[in-house]
């Protein structure tokens, strides 16, 4: 996986109005009615975002008080981040390793994230896109391992034989 760049939507190039007769358009062609002014507040919030591409991702990434809509605990308010990820050619994934370098890369190797498998009442499931919640450096979350263990495949039938991805 390269490097990621920071870039800028094509859409992001168009006068205001395109861009919000682009949303309004998208929802259409999905048999739903969105309203001008909601698709202006998406325009709107579509610029608070950072955009980072490589060969084979998309992230947006809110920073801060821009991701607050998503934080609920107002400890946490202007001080998480919120990793929108996405292949470039549409396709599901779920690669932990390549989730954890993507995280690593954009908000650093020493913060924790998070990727919620909500109840029902809060699910969110509009596209092959996966949704990472970056907590505050100086915070751990309160489970999950303490130490670090990473294992490659052992040869010749070792304890870990089997190993990850082939290796």
């Amino acid at each position: 996986m390269e490097k990621f760049e920071r870039t800028q939507l094509t859409s992001w190039q168009l006068p205001i109005k395109k861009q919000i007769q682009y949303y309004i358009d998208v929802a259409k062609e999905s048999g739903k009615k969105l309203p001008r002014f909601i698709a202006k507040q998406m325009v709107n919030e579509s610029k608070k975002q950072e955009i980072w591409i490589n060969d084979k991702y998309q992230v947006n990434l809110l920073r801060g008080e821009n991701c607050d809509q998503y934080i609920h605990m107002e400890d946490f308010k202007g001080k998480c981040d919120y990793l929108s990820i996405k292949t470039i050619d549409k396709k599901p994934i779920h690669d932990w390793r390549e989730l954890q370098q993507i995280k690593n890369e954009l908000c650093g190797e020493d913060r924790e994230a998070l990727e919620i498998y909500p109840s029902e009442h809060r699910l969110v499931d509009t596209a092959n896109q996966y949704h990472l919640w970056v907590i505050p450096k100086d915070l751990q979350i309160p489970f999950g391992f303490t130490h670090r263990e990473v294992m490659k495949k052992e040869k010749n039938g070792g304890f870990n034989s089997v190993g990850q991805r082939g290796e």
